[in-house]
């Protein structure tokens, strides 16, 4: 997995050096991190690359405007990382949990209408009590039923977290919790 475009290195050339590692049997495939639909692309011409790595979540969308359907077109995996938002969507800030004073989320979360994301995570609180679930795992669950999401990376501090996470996938999401979900979404409009 690239991990960022190299502003330095031609993408024709890391693309060529992660095909011999392939033809040398040393990765069985490569990826690429945060690449433009434009520098994926590109790098499609000399390598059939797997996958893009990219930052997505609830709150951060974006890549739903074009590097999703680029990559359901050409059957490219997503691998989506930060899908709590840096543990804004786990929803503890809202309920008395304080980031440290050198947090660099403490500058980060300002771009959210923090009041306008707490009321829609206790839209979504009654849905994930009624399953049994927390707020992270619904939060996870979603994620993953996104189209063209085929991998969400999902951090945990401890042992505990991880089983968590991994159990987020036992949620079952109808179409129409999915769509009210969506429905408070779009109330955002961040």
């Amino acid at each position: 997995q690239i991990h960022w475009p190299d502003s330095t290195t031609p993408i024709q050339e890391t693309m060529e050096a992660l095909d011999v590692l392939i033809g040398q049997g040393k990765i069985r495939a490569a990826g690429v991190s945060n690449y433009s639909v434009e520098q994926t692309a590109e790098a499609r011409k000399y390598l059939n690359v797997a996958s893009n790595q990219v930052s997505y979540s609830m709150l951060n969308r974006g890549i739903e405007q074009e590097l999703v359907p680029f990559a359901l077109q050409h059957h490219l995996g997503i691998i989506a990382y930060s899908p709590m938002e840096r543990g804004l969507l786990t929803g503890k800030y809202f309920q008395g949990s304080h980031l440290k004073e050198n947090d660099h989320r403490n500058g980060y979360f300002r771009q959210f209408d923090l009041p306008k994301v707490q009321a829609f995570l206790e839209t979504l609180t009654p849905m994930a009590e009624d399953k049994g679930a927390s707020l992270s795992q619904l939060v996870l669950r979603w994620t993953t039923l996104q189209p063209g999401i085929t991998i969400v990376l999902a951090g945990a501090r401890d042992a505990k977290q991880a089983i968590a996470n991994a159990q987020s996938m036992d949620i079952h999401l109808s179409p129409d919790e999915l769509q009210f979900i969506n429905h408070e979404l779009a109330k955002l409009q961040l």
